[in-house]
């Protein structure tokens, strides 16, 4: 499916159309000259109440440029992160087909909005929009509705780094204080406010002659200029007022000094319709949006009802809101107007008709509108039906419209489905919002503790099932404590082997060349040995109940590769890899790591032509499959590049480096770690320190600030091996050293095989100033493990030299004179006896003693006898 394709399943098209102009529309010149002289700046606002003609000046005005422009009509369920930034990326697509297409798949989309991190996915969008050769002006229509900070945060920081070849305008009815005063002081944006907008007398006369009103004499459109202010909408509803009564009667009436025009007019426009005309306008009120089968579904049992054709001829400040006029919404002011009306006339009326209109949304397959016109009107038991039908079931919609959703039941209901209040809390989590998800999960014990005795056996089990279910992954993700996450998934599958029946929602992850180090950690106890293999073992069974597993086995596969266990990892990646075939969504995600770490094992094998075979089989399904051919592709390809530059060959990989535009100068979120890490490889290769070194310092400051462990280490090991090149051997021990620090207690190996015989010898000297006791720190890494990871390499077929390789003997650590005296406290001799059979003094033996403790990292001699027998294989 194609990215575009993709992006049509999640996306109200009918939001992305410019509203169509009306025919009697006034061309406002010196209007559109004040906007295009506010090109040269970042944005545009034009700031007014409801009826100013907004809308209209803008289409009018985009409609003339000479640049793509795309449009948004944003409203109150924007209000929701990941989906506010899917439409404003669909918003560009509409202008720029071939963006969505080349630069920007579903991955990109979401890349990074979950748990908080959006700054990666802005970073991302702001570069591929920079790589732009057209200019585009970018239509944010009704921004006022936006009330979430974080996108209001989120817009400061996209304004911030706006590339010049975009321009943003913003239609709003009320001034963004918190953004304007910063953005104006730097001279960043453009206005029109209400008192621009007002008509005058020459655009007055000129819109009522379009609408043929040219009975009208100068003093009765300057008094009606006057009585509305120039409202753009008091005009029109004088237009249908005049044409509905007798003239002189409505100016008669608009004398009157108490008389506010615009109530007035629009009280008179709807006195004048039709009682049908005026029920149906009050019905479509509620609607976001609406088409002609809808229209007459909400019409039932009314034959004298108009149609939605009838409406549309009469002017009724109706919105088309597609090329096609199949979709429309009510004028926003007008729509407010007849909602009150409604109210009115019937205040229980609202809860039916949005009955009706859920029900209609039901029958057109359209169940995620039909869930919130049920919910909107408390149909609360059509809802949590439609509900029950996605329970393990993955919408469409995004984790913060679900949690949305399930706030708008009452608490007591969400209670009585316990299904429906840990899918909310699960959707809290990813929403990230783990104080308040806390807070649900406190009260869930509480009940569990304080009422389950009077459930059944099976209600106990699912309701503690899914309970600590949802606490494994706030455990993980946001706690990042692995071991109590391996308890409550243990708990969880003790008390629901079948697994969970949450409702998901779709947590937009991005495509990435790791599962494993995507996930998040806490640097040197990332996921030790001794529970990593008991939690996958439990995720992996927890998951295969629901059918879809294969993530976490490419996961556990990529962990083994890590540790070396190459033979285990193989097993489990290409379990991973043959079940991605029935993924049903973004098997990429699966498939490409899974190929990927299939071709590193294959060079660890000395089998590099299988390893190309794996890369391009992973090139031939991206191409076939994926809908994120691009983000695949960097990666596939960079695997490819570093292959060759490890033999030498630099072609590839500045090919590359070309083909994808990277630069050490870049700005780089945390989900672009890996291509950046392959730039500062290649400019390592290309001789181009000094930018590899400032690239790989930013590299570090965001994989530290983002908890990706993995990466910080492989970053600290590049960065040793830079040090080292630029003859920097101090700087590069001391990296090198905390780098088999941090590895240690998840038993890494590869990281550092992986980059070479520079590593190598880097570690042949850090042993040497160890053995002469230059490193007297107590927290540096054991010597058992150091020579695991050197003999790993001999493993690769590089040599190592005779001490390097000796490490098995104390010999390598300890001087001749310390030796001497470690083996005389071996007999049990005490201080006094050493020193006369050694024949030195008693100062001098307790500073070789201090040293031998030092450089065995203990304390005491029986320690140091304990961990001497260690280092032999005693």
């Amino acid at each position: 499916m194609s990215n575009a394709k993709q992006h049509e399943n999640l996306v109200l098209k009918s939001k992305l159309f410019r509203p169509q102009q009306p025919e009697q529309a006034i061309q406002r010149l010196s209007l559109i000259a004040h906007l295009n002289e506010g090109l040269k700046r970042k944005a545009t606002f034009v700031i007014a109440p409801a009826g100013y003609g907004k809308t209209t000046l803008i289409s009018n005005w985009t409609k003339q440029l000479d640049r793509s422009n795309g449009w948004l009509s944003l409203d109150s369920r924007d209000n929701d992160i990941a989906r506010f930034w899917l439409y404003v990326c669909a918003a560009i697509h509409h202008a720029e087909p071939d963006f969505l297409e080349d630069t920007l798949s579903s991955d990109m989309v979401s890349s990074s909005l979950v748990s908080g991190h959006v700054e990666p996915f802005l970073v991302r969008l702001l570069n591929q929009l920079e790589e732009m050769s057209r200019h585009i002006v970018l239509v944010l229509d009704d921004w006022h509705v936006i009330d979430d900070q974080r996108i209001v945060d989120s817009m400061s920081f996209f304004i911030e780094y706006l590339p010049s070849n975009v321009h943003i305008c913003f239609i709003s009815r009320k001034s963004p204080e918190g953004l304007k005063a910063r953005w104006l002081s730097r001279g960043w944006v453009n206005k029109l406010e209400a008192d621009s907008l007002r008509f005058n007398l020459q655009e007055a006369t000129a819109f009522f002659h379009k609408h043929n009103l040219v009975e009208l004499s100068h003093d009765q459109i300057q008094s009606l200029l006057y009585k509305t202010e120039g409202w753009v909408t008091g005009l029109k509803l004088a237009v249908i007022a005049i044409n509905g009564k007798v003239k002189d009667q409505l100016f008669h009436a608009l004398e009157a000094p108490q008389v506010h025009a615009e109530n007035f007019l629009a009280e008179e426009v709807f006195e004048s319709l039709s009682e049908s005309e005026r029920k149906m306008l009050m019905k479509l009120s509620l609607l976001q949006r609406f088409n002609h089968e809808l229209c007459a579904w909400m019409s039932q049992n009314d034959l004298e009802a108009p149609s939605l054709q009838k409406l549309i001829d009469s002017n009724l400040f109706l919105v088309s809101l597609d090329d096609h006029n199949q979709w429309y919404r009510l004028h926003h002011w007008f729509k407010a107007f007849l909602r009150r009306q409604l109210i009115d006339y019937d205040p229980r009326a609202e809860t039916s008709l949005y009955g009706l209109a859920g029900a209609w949304c039901e029958q057109q397959g359209l169940k995620e509108d039909a869930v919130e016109y049920y919910l909107a009107g408390k149909h609360y038991e059509e809802a949590i039906r439609l509900l029950e039908e996605m329970k393990s079931f993955m919408i469409r919609r995004q984790f913060s419209t679900l949690r949305k959703w399930l706030s708008m039941l009452p608490e007591a209901i969400l209670q009585s489905h316990h299904y429906l209040y840990f899918s909310f809390v699960f959707s809290l989590l990813w929403d990230n919002r783990p104080d308040v998800a806390e807070e649900y999960l406190l009260r869930a014990e509480r009940i569990l503790e304080e009422e389950a005795h009077s459930w059944s056996s099976a209600e106990r089990n699912r309701y503690a099932g899914d309970l600590y279910f949802v606490r494994n992954f706030k455990s993980t993700q946001f706690d990042m404590d692995m071991v109590k996450g391996l308890e409550y998934i243990r708990l969880s599958l003790m008390h629901s082997p079948t697994g969970t029946d949450l409702i998901f929602a779709s947590p937009y992850l991005p495509l990435a060349p790791s599962i494993y180090r995507s996930y998040n950690g806490k640097r040197g106890r990332h996921l030790p040995r001794e529970i990593a293999d008991t939690f996958f073992q439990s995720m992996i069974a927890f998951m295969k109940q629901m059918g879809i597993e294969e993530a976490i086995e490419v996961c556990y596969g990529e962990l083994l590769y890590e540790r070396n266990e190459l033979k285990k990892a193989e097993e489990y990646l290409k379990k991973g890899l043959t079940k991605s075939i029935r993924t049903r969504h973004e098997p990429e995600k699966v498939f490409v790591p899974a190929l990927l770490f299939l071709s590193r094992i294959s060079v660890a094998n000395h089998n590099v032509i299988a390893a190309v075979r794996w890369l391009e089989m992973a090139k031939e399904k991206v191409l076939e499959n994926s809908s994120a051919m691009k983000e695949a592709l960097i990666f596939i390809e960079a695997e490819l590049a570093l292959l060759k530059l490890d033999e030498g060959d630099t072609l590839l990989a500045l090919q590359w480096k070309s083909k994808y535009r990277l630069s050490h100068q870049d700005a780089v979120s945390v989900d672009q770690l890996y291509n950046y890490q392959a730039l500062a490889r290649i400019l390592v290769a290309s001789n181009e320190l000094r930018a590899a070194w400032n690239l790989l310092k930013r590299l570090w400051e965001i994989a530290l600030k983002d908890h990706r462990p993995m990466d910080a280490l492989a970053i600290q090991i590049l960065q040793a091996v830079l040090q080292k090149r630029m003859g920097n051997h101090e700087e590069a021990i001391l990296l090198i050293e905390g780098a088999l620090i941090h590895a240690e207690p998840d038993d890494y190996i590869r990281v550092f095989v992986d980059q070479g015989l520079s590593v190598a010898e880097l570690l042949g000297e850090y042993i040497q100033m160890r053995q002469k006791g230059l490193l007297r720190d107590r927290s540096i890494p054991s010597l058992r493990y150091v020579r695991r990871v050197l003999s790993s390499f001999a493993d690769q077929g590089i040599t190592l030299s005779a001490s390097e390789d000796s490490l098995d003997t104390l010999e390598v650590l300890l001087t001749n004179r310390e030796l001497s005296v470690y083996r005389c406290m071996e007999e049990g001799l005490d201080n006094q006896a050493i020193t006369e059979r050694l024949g030195i003094g008693m100062g001098t033996l307790k500073s070789h003693i201090n040293h031998i403790y030092s450089k065995l990292q203990v304390s005491s001699r029986v320690e140091a006898i304990r961990r001497g027998r260690e280092l032999r294989g005693v």
